[in-house]
Parts: structure tokens; sequence; C-alpha cells
């Protein structure tokens, strides 16, 4: 019975069924873990062990070659991250099978493109503390991925971007098991929640009717654009998009990165043909926003051309 169960996981896992992933790792958690203490010791060794072991297997699924031995196959990369843990001198960095914190996000890189897995992904990055879910968006999911371009966003110098994504990285791969078999966000929904902004944006300026700003930002929106200062006000921040369109300026949009309460809308602005340089190329804009509606705006620009 359990390996027939093992085996039905293994299939759920390679077809992208996020359940059943979830299920096929948490179901061999107790055993794995009293292995890990047996060579390792009780604490945070082993707790650690049992995480690699099992970023390494999210990884790897595919390799499994005889579903039926899953729980074996679980225990060797199980036993090879202990023994990597035993050869490590004090202080030293793990090598060979044991995950360094850059991997987990290695992980969200290749699986966020793997159909059903997307929305597991996107769970596990929601689950991050809010400065470190940004700088993972950033970072792994739009233009302004640059260490500067992040600090630029969030108003840090850079040292904190890299700290704040180190911090991520070596929470993310516990999130992803935690997020594995819950019920995930309807990602149609948070999306079309984001591309409501950029709708926002071409309807007014299309139509200069400051109405159309109404559903997408709140009346007090906080918002920082091309100058770097913090400005306040619905109204205001119409006025400072209506006077880029009265000039000829045009927006479109790019890419839209949707979540609960982070969204990215990224646009290409195309300048009027007297004025190629009124504007720069294009903007990342973060939302930051209550069911759709953000409260407060930043932007990033991208370079102008030389």
């Amino acid at each position: 019975m359990t390996e027939s169960r093992d085996i039905a996981l293994v299939h759920a896992a390679r077809s992208g069924e996020v359940a059943g992933l979830g299920a096929l790792l948490t179901r061999h958690r107790a055993r794995l873990h009293a292995l890990a203490v047996g060579m390792l010791g009780h604490g945070a060794d082993a707790e650690d062990a049992v995480q690699d072991a099992f970023v390494i297997a999210l990884r790897r699924i595919g390799d499994l070659r005889e579903p039926r031995a899953a729980g074996a196959w679980l225990a060797a990369i199980l036993v090879n991250v202990c023994r990597a843990r035993l050869r490590r001198p004090d202080g030293e960095q793990l090598t060979g099978e044991h995950v360094e914190p850059a991997a987990a996000l290695d992980v969200v890189a290749e699986a966020v493109e793997r159909g059903a897995l997307r929305d597991w992904v996107w769970t596990a990055l929601e689950r991050l503390p809010e400065p470190q879910r940004v700088a993972v968006m950033l970072r792994y999911f739009s233009s302004a991925d640059s260490y500067e371009a992040i600090a630029d966003v969030c108003g840090v110098p850079v040292g904190t971007v890299r700290s704040r994504l180190n911090a991520a990285r070596g929470r993310l791969a516990d999130e992803l098991l935690r997020a594995a078999a819950d019920a995930h966000a309807d990602r149609d929904v948070l999306r079309a929640q984001a591309a409501a902004a950029g709708a926002a944006m071409s309807a007014f300026a299309r139509d200069r009717d400051p109405r159309a700003l109404e559903f997408a930002y709140a009346p007090d929106v906080s918002f920082r654009m091309f100058d770097g200062v913090e400005r306040h006000g619905r109204d205001t921040l119409a006025r400072l998009y209506a006077s880029d369109f009265e000039d000829g300026v045009t927006a479109g949009p790019l890419r839209v990165i949707p979540g609960r309460r982070v969204a990215i809308v990224e646009l290409v602005l195309h300048n009027p043909p007297e004025q190629p340089l009124h504007c720069p190329p294009a903007v990342t804009q973060v939302h930051f926003h209550d069911a759709g509606r953000t409260h407060r705006l930043v932007c990033h620009y991208a370079p102008r051309p030389q």
C-alpha cells in the first residue's frame, strides 16, 4: 500500500500536481528527520538537513526512475546531505549535495513556468515578509532586476537589498514545502487586479477623465515617480500623468507580475517624434495595494538611450 501510494504521488508530482508533490514530501518527513537526528543529533542541523534534502528532491523529481523507491531515494539524498555536513569544518560553507541559499530561488526560476507549479511558487512567495517579497519579485521577475534598481525602488542601500535577498533565500525552501499542499490564490484574479492599474492609465490617457483612476488608486495614494519626491493624492497623480500625455507621450503594457498585496506593472513609454527624450523608454511600477486598489506607488525608470 505504501509503495502504491508513493507511485501515485510521484506520477502526480511529475505531471505538476502540487498537492501530490507536497504529500510525497510530507509523508516521509518524520522518517527522514529521525534519520537526520541519528546522523547529526538533535537540533537545527538535523532540521536544516531535511529541508535541504527536500529542496534537492523538488529539483530532481524528474530523475526518479523507479517511483516505488521514492522513500529510499529521499533517504539517499538525505544521507548525502548529512555526510556533507559532517565533513564540513566549523564555519565552512557546504558543498556537493547541500543546497546553497541561492538554490532555493533557482527552484523558483525553474518552476514558475511549469504550469500548475506556478501557483504553488507564488503562494510560497506571498508568505515572505513584504520587504523580502518585493526584492524577490523585482530581482527574478521584473526588468528592474539589478541591485541598484531594487535599492532605488525600495529606498534602501544596496547592502540592504543583498541582505533581504539572502534572508528570502533562507526562508523560501521551507515556505515552498508549507505551501505545497495548500489551496492557491486564483492567479487570474490577481493578474486582472494588477492589470487594472495599467488599464486605468490607458483609459485616462485616452479620455483625460480622472474618474478612470478611481477604481485603481486610493484617494490618498502616495507615490514616487521620476524625481524621487514622495507625493500624495490621486488628483496630484492624475495631473502628473496628464502633463505627460498632453505632451504626446503614450504608454503600452509590457508585463504584469501579480500578487496579493504587491503587484508589478511594467510599461513601455513612447515619446513624440519632436521630443524623443521626453520620458525614459520604460517604467517599472510597484503597486502596494489592497484588493487591487493601489495605496502606494513606486516607479523605477529604465535608463535613457545614449
